[in-house]
């Protein structure tokens, strides 16, 4: 009789897990399994981030990723999220070495809260007789204030002898597009030159764009060009994301994050939406970086924690730089 106990308590915690997972809904968590491209012109470096949405009262970790092809780089905003928190997980398919018909993807594995595999997939058509170097508008790292541009080629080599772009759009006033015409190639083949410039007033952040060509060609009006850039300001804090995980409830937690510049500068004020969270401003001489001792006060109810902290400086027209605080509370 014991021997029987034991065997159905063990069959009884082996089929939590299943109960949880079925608890749990994956498509409110990736709201976005599948993009399609379209027609893209073969060199083109295509990106596109999936949203991923922590829906539950858990911690949501990411374990691993793998590819579907080696044509395909990947990079996650974040491998664990707190209740409540959003992050992605952004997909870049390189298309040079491909023509026709092209499908990949990656697989995210998430081990927490429960164990489960998650397919995203890519797709697109590539055209072999349209060439694009380089293959996206990739302005790195930009400091707020400037205004980068990019020079990109398009080449044009199948049988029409009518073909032309006819005109072009981007999402964001942001980005500024030009496209102007250089003629043929010894071979014969169409080109045009792209130039694509980023406002000096883009916000801090990362920036994502893209391009949209339209042509006489019925068979694939639109091709896209992806843009990105990430825009940062002249104070930047680093850690810039805490997460300070599991934190019972009424206890105070203390951490120290670097406050860099390349100009000498001051810390002026920390300011925060919510009261948990507040800073002691250094009084020290002005200098190109500064420790600033963060103080979090868990509140006592239980739950998802979510909290932003602005650190102002002396320098003129610098907007404050922003600390991100995660936590969980547990009783």
């Amino acid at each position: 009789m014991r021997r029987i106990a034991l065997v159905w308590t063990a069959l009884l915690f082996t089929s939590i897990p299943e109960v949880a997972s079925a608890q749990i809904s994956f498509d409110a968590i990736l709201p976005e399994r599948t993009y399609d491209f379209g027609s893209v012109a073969r060199g083109s470096q295509l990106r596109h981030r999936f949203r991923i949405v922590n829906t539950t009262d858990q911690e949501l970790h990411i374990a691993d990723t793998r590819t579907k092809c080696g044509c395909t780089d990947v990079k996650l905003g974040a491998r664990t999220l707190p209740p409540r928190t959003e992050s992605y997980v952004e997909a870049v398919l390189d298309t040079t070495r491909f023509q026709g018909y092209k499908a990949s993807g990656l697989t995210m594995v998430i081990d927490r809260p429960v164990l489960t595999e998650v397919d995203l997939n890519l797709n697109c058509f590539i055209r072999g007789d349209i060439l694009l170097n380089p293959g996206q508008v990739d302005f790195g790292v930009v400091q707020r204030g400037s205004s980068p541009s990019k020079v990109l080629t398009l080449t044009y080599a199948g049988g029409r002898s009518d073909w032309e772009v006819q005109k072009m759009n981007t999402i964001s006033s942001a980005l500024i597009a030009k496209l102007e015409p250089l003629g043929r190639t010894p071979e014969g083949y169409l080109q045009y030159r792209l130039t694509a410039t980023l406002d000096s007033k883009t916000p801090i952040g990362f920036f994502k764009d893209e391009i949209a060509i339209a042509t006489n060609d019925p068979s694939s009006p639109t091709l896209p060009i992806s843009v990105a850039a990430n825009v940062q300001g002249a104070i930047t804090i680093s850690p810039s994301i805490i997460d300070l995980g599991r934190v019972k409830a009424g206890s105070t937690v203390k951490k120290t994050v670097l406050v860099r510049s390349a100009k000498p500068f001051k810390v002026t004020a920390a300011k925060a939406a919510r009261g948990e969270i507040s800073a002691t401003i250094p009084n020290t001489e002005p200098k190109s970086l500064q420790q600033v001792s963060v103080t979090f006060q868990a509140p006592t109810k239980p739950g998802a924690h979510h909290a932003i902290l602005e650190i102002e400086t002396d320098l003129p027209d610098e907007p404050p730089a922003k600390l991100t605080t995660f936590a969980t509370i547990v009783p």
